[in-house]
């Protein structure tokens, strides 16, 4: 609501809207799974939607904070050789950084084409069985992709923008939490530590226990968003003297910010 009532820069913050709003929804999403327990496979398909949503609209909050995409390719152009995770190279310069650039975009695009063709099989055929890890695989990917983005824009990322790291981290705080705690849950539940009773089975506790917990770690989200996302950046620095960078990839001096 800050942000909507001092829209005063909307090519940036209407990112930053969409962004805040994945909290909020993962929290009633998990609460509406708890209260309709069978209607949790369709409701955890939308979510997977909207994280996908949000993913794409945190690189364009970055593209935009940095200039634009065509400002983006021309500093990658200009950088040295650079190595991503794992041991991934990228190579010389000019075309294969622009190369870099659109695979580090279609990482991300890709989950966002994915995951809504998930949710039409989803409800079609009701076949939920694979597409939760489906989606997983995905969202890891794209994660990566964002990764190998920030580590190569990292100077420029810091200087450009108030708390880069802040706001990479509780984004990918989200993705990460959902589908480590799912793995050690599952975990659990093949060990066979979860009993079963008459009124409930071990999967559908489990199931339980990840929702709840999924309440409870949006709120302490919800407050990290609030920290890292200050609405203070788009209204009071619009007069102060900032470093930012320019189509030629060396730093400037502008009378505004970015953010």
């Amino acid at each position: 609501m800050a942000h909507l009532e001092k829209y005063e820069k909307p090519d940036v913050q209407k990112y930053v809207v969409r962004i805040l709003f994945m909290a909020p929804i993962y929290a009633i999403d998990a609460f509406l799974s708890l209260t309709f327990d069978n209607a949790a496979p369709f409701l955890n398909v939308l979510r997977d939607c909207y994280e996908a949503f949000t993913l794409y609209n945190f690189i364009k909050m970055l593209y935009e904070l940095l200039g634009g995409e065509r400002t983006v390719i021309e500093i990658m152009s200009k950088k040295k050789q650079s190595r991503g995770l794992w041991g991934m190279r990228w190579e010389g310069r000019g075309p294969m950084k622009a190369l870099m650039f659109y695979n580090c975009k279609f990482g991300v695009l890709q989950y966002i084409v994915i995951i809504p063709i998930c949710a039409i099989v989803t409800f079609i055929t009701v076949a939920v069985s694979c597409l939760p890890r489906v989606s997983r695989r995905r969202a890891l990917w794209a994660i990566y992709c964002l990764i190998t983005f920030y580590l190569s824009m990292q100077e420029e990322l810091e200087a450009s923008v108030s708390n880069a790291l802040g706001k990479f981290l509780v984004v990918k705080a989200v993705v990460f939490l959902c589908f480590w705690q799912g793995v050690a849950l599952n975990l659990v539940l093949i060990i066979g530590y979860i009993p079963e009773t008459t009124q409930y089975s071990a999967k559908h506790f489990v199931g339980a226990i990840e929702q709840w917990l999924i309440c409870m770690e949006m709120l302490i989200i919800a407050i990290c968003f609030y920290l890292v996302y200050p609405v203070e950046e788009f209204t009071n620095k619009t007069e102060m003297q900032t470093r930012t960078y320019g189509s030629t990839g060396k730093k400037q001096e502008e009378g505004t910010s970015f953010v």
